[in-house]
């Protein structure tokens, strides 16, 4: 069983401020991008995010953005523990997840399985903010296999009209039901508590802040019984989850880009590939590629296509692209850095394009995306995926709810 929580303390988006304050997906803009819907639009709550810069100078600006945005009106507080269901729709996909509060132990003892390793400093980062500004507001996205009795509360949850719903524009559209009462409540948490396969799809470095906040003791024996007591856990021990259906996702691709090569060339790229046993065949222009086992490689604007159905392992994570990818053409690419410099490389989100993957002194590689079977796979067998393998959409946005850590 997972042990969940109902949100205590939480408040939700205000209706008639919701289309401003709900921020975009985090990771769709970059530093620049962030910084310039902040300043068309103060009531983001992109503002009260942490930015990534290093340090923590920026998080008091944070903590009272948070605060602007609770004493000006624009969140209206819940009036009791409550589970939310939250349908977003994004480029004509819809999910529906439920959202609750986890204790961190279940993403450090097995029950929620991560797909990716974490970086130690953006980790560090977290958790300052959580620390500093004491609120989360981006739910961690746990997908998991569809289950019967789950799906047949959820729909009976949503039979009202919901508590918000937001046309965010573009076709996007959140809507959001509150789970407030007792009975209904705890039979939502005693399904989705009875999930299989339950895996991070997106936020492993958010609950990984909470684990380095809570301590070396974040694992211990004892398992509480999740929502029946009175009195919540304490809330800096928990993770603000949204458990999604595997089947609901969308699954992109992210690609790669080799930066730092300088005024490399097609030929030298071809001459580096043939060492490994890759033969690069001349597109006639950008594409992506169909299917796994091949990749299109981009350099001087030039396309390219890899046959590496040979390279593919036996192993589940040895199949996938991105794999091969890290071992047999990445990192001979990285070896064409000009001067002293490391070449450095850059994930690039599947929605961004091919455009993305072409830049002056980069290669550009695109890569098909694995399945969700193949990840569950993964991740069952306790193994994980390559750094940035996968882009699941829709992408959860933060700004919906808030509640206290």
């Amino acid at each position: 069983m997972l042990p969940l929580h109902p949100l205590v303390d939480a408040r939700l988006v205000a209706a008639e401020h919701a289309a401003r304050v709900i921020a975009p997906a985090y990771d769709a803009l970059d530093a620049d991008g962030r910084r310039a819907h902040i300043a068309a639009n103060p009531d983001s709550f992109l503002a009260a995010l942490p930015t990534g810069t290093e340090g923590g100078a920026d998080l008091a600006t944070q903590r009272r953005a948070l605060h602007r945005l609770h004493d000006s009106g624009r969140f209206r507080s819940l009036p009791g523990p409550a589970v939310l269901l939250l349908e977003l729709t994004e480029a004509a996909t819809t999910v529906t997840a439920v959202v609750v509060d986890i204790e961190v132990e279940a993403f450090l003892d097995g029950r929620i399985r991560p797909h990716e390793h974490v970086r130690p400093d953006r980790v560090a980062d977290l958790a300052s903010y959580l620390t500093e500004v004491r609120a989360a507001s981006s739910p961690v996205c746990v997908l998991h296999r569809r289950h019967h009795d789950l799906d047949e509360v959820v729909a009976k949850a949503r039979a009202g009209p919901p508590d918000l719903d937001t046309d965010l524009g573009a076709g996007d559209r959140v809507r959001v039901w509150t789970v407030a009462d007792p009975t209904l409540r705890r039979r939502v948490a005693r399904a989705a508590g009875q999930v299989q396969d339950a895996t991070v799809a997106d936020g492993h470095h958010r609950a990984a802040a909470v684990a380095r906040r809570v301590g070396p003791d974040a694992v211990h024996a004892a398992h509480r019984p999740g929502m029946a007591g009175p009195a919540p856990l304490e809330q800096h021990r928990l993770v603000l989850t949204a458990l999604v259906a595997a089947d609901e996702l969308d699954i992109a691709p992210f690609h790669r880009r080799v930066d730092g090569l300088g005024p490399v060339t097609a030929a030298e790229v071809q001459a580096v590939l043939r060492e490994v046993g890759l033969d690069a065949r001349p597109l006639p222009g950008p594409s992506l590629p169909t299917g796994p086992g091949t990749l299109h490689l981009v350099v001087a604007d030039r396309w390219f296509a890899l046959d590496i159905h040979h390279l593919r392992g036996g192993a589940a994570r040895d199949q996938l692209d991105a794999a091969v990818a890290e071992r047999s053409v990445l990192a001979p690419l990285a070896t064409l850095a000009a001067g002293p410099e490391a070449a450095q490389l850059v994930p690039v989100p599947g929605p961004a394009g091919v455009g993305a993957l072409q830049r002056p002194g980069s290669v550009g590689v695109a890569l098909a995306p694995p399945t969700l079977e193949q990840v569950l796979t993964i991740t069952g067998a306790g193994e994980v995926l390559p750094h940035k393998s996968t882009y699941l959409r829709p992408k959860l946005r933060s700004g919906i709810l808030t509640v206290p850590r």
